[in-house]
């Protein structure tokens, strides 16, 4: 089980912003296969939360399982993804004018309703985009090796937009 407590946050040195928050965390495992424990979105595209737990689909039979305080054991194959990724969250209202800048998904409310989920570019950077099941927020899961960049990208397309990215 990783530690997300002593997990170095990937924007070290950078100053974090108000709007946009680094969830540092979060524990995160990809899962291959029947998941007994917990009930998976069968459709694609879409996201399950239960017990504080979300599952979201990324490929026929494989999920990404993301959750806070003590990870769950599960029976399935997994491959633990914690430290390997860094999930920003933005407010749904700011995300979708911030995104549509870089990200070639219609993310308007009517062609990506809350639950949804979908790996995608955004400039030029994989990510996963989840809009939680409240449609209140954005999560963006990245790799960690592009944190900085795709921070630092979201600070100037916000900036561009109008929308204050950082308190400073």
């Amino acid at each position: 089980m990783p530690d997300t407590s002593q997990r170095r946050s990937a924007l070290a040195g950078t100053a974090a912003g108000d709007l946009i928050q680094e969830r540092a965390d979060l524990w995160i495992k990809r899962v291959y296969g029947d998941v007994a424990e917990i009930e998976p979105p069968r459709q694609p595209n879409r996201a399950t939360a239960n017990n504080g737990v979300h599952a979201l689909w990324v490929a026929p039979g494989e999920w990404l399982l993301v959750g806070e305080g003590e990870e769950i054991q599960i029976e399935a194959a997994s491959s633990d993804l914690s430290h390997g990724r860094t999930v920003f969250r933005i407010p749904a209202n700011a995300a979708r004018q911030i995104l549509a800048k870089g990200c070639p998904l219609d993310l308007h409310p009517s062609a990506f309703p809350s639950g949804s989920c979908a790996q995608s570019l955004l400039a030029k950077a994989d990510v996963l985009i989840y809009l939680h099941e409240d449609g209140g927020r954005f999560d963006l899961y990245v790799p960690r090796s592009y944190a900085d960049y795709l921070w630092r990208w979201l600070e100037d397309a916000g900036a561009e937009y109008g929308v204050a990215v950082s308190g400073d």
